[in-house]
This record gives structure tokens, sequence and C-alpha cells, in this order.
């Protein structure tokens, strides 16, 4: 091969990309305006800077690459991330070692020859050592190849559940209901919960629960996870079954008919909404108040008082009242629902937080409505 730049024989290449030959140092340097456009990074660069921000790798070749698309269960994925974390920021690896103890395949043996050698132990680090097999045989990801691999597997924890008609059909082409429902046992099989970001937070009962000052862990909606998996696991309930409860509003009367401890449901006020029913905007509200990532609805900006604001500084005033009130041990979703239906927002929010109640032109709505009354 030759230089890229100066044309002269060579054998050195790119590490990254493995495409561009150099003679030399100094001609990759000279070169490096033009050739950083067209040099993808590599999965290792990327999971390095995710490692580095501490935040989840959402790259599909990185999630795919280095395991975390093994891992069945949530909480194995932040233990993944916890241990190249200390890899990274820690022992300090590069993305380079990574790269090549990946490409070699031999990324577990130098991920303990790491640790053991610096004497670092920790907890992500015992976990690993009993998890070993989620970083055996990763393979580059192939794109739609890949993809499908992943939709296989998710394919067998569902199949079971699916009836034999829907069994002969891609899961894709099923009804929106069943569609949504198979995401929830995913979700629950995986020994997860739906994330506050996902429509099924909201159609599976979770926006009933109660928060608290720390959204990371939340009870109640782990209570009602356990519930599902109760339903699901110990008493095998087909989707079909499952389904034709959400379509009639009746999933809680499943829950109870089929689990133990159900009492709990009423004692909370823990509410499946049908598919059919009619769901209040309160918990559409909640979910943008607890989420960053939601965007403002129209149902919740003409009921709670957001088209009322003129300038983004007034919106996001509303949005941190409303997430204080949400976690506030006195607020009730219905009791809000009821004030806002009957026009008195600014007298439910100033009897919970006195002193947080913004300008009262700002939680104005058009209730109540003759219908409501």
């Amino acid at each position: 091969m030759e230089c890229s730049l100066c044309k002269k024989p060579t054998i050195k290449y790119c590490s990254r990309c493995q495409t561009k030959y150099y003679c030399s140092s100094s001609c990759q340097k000279k070169d490096y305006k033009n050739h950083k456009v067209e040099c993808p990074p590599r999965s290792a660069d990327i999971l390095v800077k995710n490692a580095f921000e501490d935040l989840m790798p959402t790259n599909d070749a990185v999630l795919y690459e280095y395991g975390f698309s093994n891992c069945m269960k949530e909480q194995d994925k932040t233990m993944l991330l916890g241990l190249y974390i200390g890899l990274i920021t820690i022992i300090g690896c590069s993305a380079s070692q990574i790269h090549s103890w990946w490409e070699n395949g031999e990324l577990p043996i130098n991920i303990k020859k790491a640790y053991d050698d610096g004497g670092f132990t920790s907890g992500y680090y015992r976990w690993f050592l009993k998890n070993e097999h989620l970083l055996q045989d990763l393979r580059k990801y192939e794109g739609e190849k890949s993809d499908k691999s992943i939709a296989d597997k998710y394919l067998a924890m569902i199949k079971p559940y699916l009836s034999e008609q829907d069994q002969k059909v891609s899961l894709k082409s099923l009804s929106e209901s069943k569609c949504k429902i198979v995401s929830l046992y995913l979700i629950i099989l995986m020994g997860c919960i739906p994330n506050v970001e996902q429509d099924i937070w909201i159609d599976f009962g979770f926006c009933t629960c109660k928060v608290s000052q720390d959204r990371l862990g939340e009870e109640d909606e782990k209570r009602l996870g356990e519930l599902y998996r109760e339903l699901i696991v110990q008493r095998s309930c087909m989707i079909d079954e499952f389904d034709d409860a959400f379509m009639s509003g009746s999933v809680i009367d499943l829950l109870k008919r089929k689990c133990d401890d159900s009492s709990w449901l009423s004692e909370n006020k823990i509410e499946v909404f049908g598919r059919k029913q009619f769901r209040p905007s309160v918990f559409s509200l909640k979910q943008y108040a607890l989420s960053e990532s939601v965007h403002l609805s129209l149902p919740v900006m003409a009921d709670y008082g957001f088209k009322n604001c003129r300038t983004g500084d007034e919106i996001n005033q509303l949005r941190q009242m409303y997430k204080k009130l949400i976690k506030t041990p006195q607020f009730d979703p219905w009791e809000l629902h009821k004030a806002c239906v009957s026009g008195k927002i600014f007298d439910y929010v100033r009897s919970i937080l006195p002193n947080e109640v913004p300008k009262p032109y700002l939680l104005k709505n058009l209730y109540p409505l003759e219908r409501f009354e």
C-alpha cells in the first residue's frame, strides 16, 4: 500500500478506520483535517466518551459490540456501565486498548487483568466476575442483521405468551394494544419497569403511583411491576387475555383475580385505563413535569395554564411548580383533576404549596364547563 498523502510505500494505517495508510506520523498529522471528516469514531471511542460523561450508551453499535444488548435486565446494563467507567476513568484504559481487546476477542480476560493488576475491587467488578458471559463472543454491529438477532432474542422471550396465530406474524403487525402489551411484557420479563418517558408508563397505571422526592426509588412503581411480574411469569397470563382486559378497562380486576396481596392496588388508588377509556390529562401533566424529555401536549397546555405563559421562563416556572407539587406527600392527582375541571387549580396548589404559587393568571383555564357541574 502507499501513503495517502505522499504516496510512499507503507504498511502503516489509521488505527481507527484502518482504511487510510500513512508512512509516518508526520503525514498522518498533516492529513488530519481532511481525514477526520471521513474517519468515523469507533464504538470504543463513543464508549469512552459515555464513560467520562457517566451516560448510558445509546449508540446501536456500542450497545451491541460491548455487551449491553446481552443484558436482559436494566440493572445489569447499569452494572456493565459502572464496570467500563472504572476501567476507563480510574484504571485509565484508552479507547485504542479497549478496541484492540474487543477486536481480538479478548475483552473479558483483559478487563480482569486490568482490574487485578491495578488492585482495584468494586461492586461492579464483582458483578462482572459472575456475569462474564455477557462479554463473550461479541461481534461487529452489522445494522439490520444485528438488529434482527436482537429482535429474535426478544421474540423468543415473548413467544410463549402469544397465541398460535400471533406467533405466525411479525410483532409489528399486531394490533396497537397488543404492541403496547408486548412492550410491557418484555420490560417486565427483563426485570425492569417502564420509564416515565414511555407511553406505557401511563397506559398500564404506573402514572397513578405515588412519587417521592427521589424518583430513582419509586417503591409504588416497583410494587406494581412486581404484581405484573407475578401475573406474567408465575400465573402465565397470555397476551390475548391481557389484551381483553386492557380493551375493556379491567386490567386491575385481572391483577386482583390472579395475584396475591392485590388489595394494595385499591388502597393506593392504582388505576389502569382501558384502551378506549377517558384518561384525565393530569397524568400527562405528571409525565411532563417529571421528565425533561417529554413534550408539552395540547391538553396539558390548555388544562393546566401553560397556554397563558408568555415566555419560556414562565413555562419552566410552571413546570417546576407542578414537579414540586407532585412530589409533595399531600398531592393527589384526582384532587388536582377535580380542581382543574372546576377552574380552581390556583386554590388547590395554594393549599399545598402556599409559598410556591405563581401569578394567578398563569393557572387560569377554560373551566368550569357546564357538563362538569
